[in-house]
């Protein structure tokens, strides 16, 4: 990773699911879920495409055994099969060259689902007829391709295609009961001739509804229950969302990404690590407070901590703390790379917030307000103690150890308008950075001088 460039965080929904999965691969059930659940945004166009590929090759398949299965013997139609076959798989591949034109042309008939629903159930109460409506087994297609078309398209095609199929067997049955149309056509036996009897077809639709409103129900319950919890997902994202956007407000970005991501540490959990702190303050913040307007006044500190904050964030700092005027960021924890790079993110950052508060400045005095922000920087490297601390109720995340109070004592005594760096931060950043002598000082609670340096700017 080169130097300054920002660690991303960790904002793939995704990675909950393999944080939950402890790190593992998903399964093969998880990966089919997963490929099911994108199916479902599929326009129709491509839902169809993707059916009646195989469904055509099946029934290319289909009638070919057919074709060849039966013998003079069957009592059966072979002639009139094979014309009835032959219309279905035309149907079949009339529909799958439209749906591919669909595709390719980037249109959504919504009409289309029903289209082949209807056309395709007209063909199923075709073979029932030709086979018998009362006694072919091919009945067990009814409720098989009701719950295929809602789970495939969705639950009002699988009610349409339920209405649509229950009226045309009905018909087709009372008309062969009535003598209107030949029964079971196909059969050259005709002894089935005795099943055409209005006592036959009251028993056969009995059965028939029963299956269709079990299947019904069946389909209708599960895609209820996807949908309320596809709702009650989204719900929870949206809560989720807006409640990660609060936390945010009060806790570092990087803190409430590892708190998403369930990787936040319990009391006990700190550890010690180099950091390069960051402390800024504005000059006379008390005296530009008493003279301007509450109003004006909370305008401009929410402008100045924003743009401060989004610097910070920018180039990959963990803004700890907004206290008063102050603001202290931490470059290092949570996310880590390496000591130079640290430094040289902090050092950018403080450059980058001395322009900003020079352009807020000329913003405000636009606007007519009278105040001029002046803001002294200091910065330190060294190795402090990092985590959470505080109760199990109410916890912080912060740096604690002398280094940051170094990186505060330099803030303190720096110039208006600049940037003064530790020894420590300047061997980290010379090459890239120039910077001033300012020789030791003595900070308060140090018994060691410290060597500074004020930043000019980059090389």
């Amino acid at each position: 990773m080169a130097p300054g460039d920002v660690v991303p965080a960790n904002t793939d929904p995704r990675g909950l699911v393999d944080a939950a999965n402890d790190g593992r691969p998903p399964d093969l059930r998880t990966r089919l879920v997963e490929r099911f659940i994108a199916f479902n945004t599929w326009p129709a166009s491509r839902k169809l495409a993707l059916l009646t590929g195989p469904v055509l090759l099946a029934h290319l398949v289909g009638s070919t055994v057919a074709h060849f299965g039966f013998d003079a013997s069957a009592n059966i139609d072979l002639a009139r099969l094979d014309t009835f076959l032959g219309w279905w798989s035309g149907a079949v591949a009339g529909f799958f060259a439209l749906s591919l034109w669909l595709v390719y042309t980037a249109r959504d008939w919504r009409a289309v689902p029903y289209a082949w629903v209807a056309v395709y159930s007209l063909f199923i109460v075709w073979m029932l007829h030709l086979f018998g409506t009362m006694s072919s087994p091919h009945m067990l297609w009814y409720p098989a391709v009701i719950t295929l078309w809602a789970i495939y398209f969705d639950e009002r095609v699988g009610v349409f295609s339920a209405a649509y199929l229950f009226v045309w067997i009905v018909l087709v049955g009372v008309l062969e009961v009535q003598g209107v149309i030949d029964y079971a056509p196909l059969l050259l036996d005709r002894t089935v001739d005795a099943q055409r009897n209005l006592g036959w077809l009251s028993a056969h639709v009995l059965v028939t509804v029963v299956l269709l409103s079990l299947s019904f129900l069946l389909q209708w319950l599960a895609l209820s229950v996807r949908r309320v919890q596809e709702t009650r997902l989204r719900q929870a994202n949206a809560l989720l969302d807006r409640s990660m956007r609060l936390i945010r407000r009060y806790v570092p970005t990087q803190i409430a990404d590892d708190i998403l991501a369930g990787g936040a540490q319990a009391t006990g959990d700190n550890e010690r690590r180099r950091l390069t702190i960051f402390f800024s303050d504005l000059v006379g913040f008390t005296e530009i407070a008493e003279r301007l307007d509450p109003e004006d006044l909370s305008r401009i500190i929410n402008e100045y901590f924003s743009e401060m904050t989004a610097i910070a964030e920018r180039n990959g700092g963990t803004v700890d703390e907004l206290s008063g005027d102050a603001i202290l960021v931490l470059f290092g924890a949570p996310r880590f790379t390496n000591d130079r790079d640290h430094a040289l993110r902090s050092v950018r950052t403080a450059l980058q917030m001395q322009e900003a508060v020079r352009v807020l400045n000329a913003r405000w005095a636009a606007d007519g307000i009278d105040v001029a922000f002046c803001v002294r920087m200091g910065i330190n490297s060294g190795v402090v103690t990092i985590g959470h601390f505080g109760s199990p109720d109410r916890m912080k995340y912060t740096a604690l150890g002398t280094h940051v109070n170094v990186a505060a004592r330099l803030q303190a005594i720096c110039e208006p308008a600049q940037i003064l760096i530790s020894q420590a931060t300047w061997l980290l950043v010379n090459d890239r950075m120039e910077c001033a002598s300012r020789g030791d000082v003595q900070l308060k609670g140090l018994q060691r001088p410290v060597t500074t340096y004020q930043v000019i700017g980059p090389h």
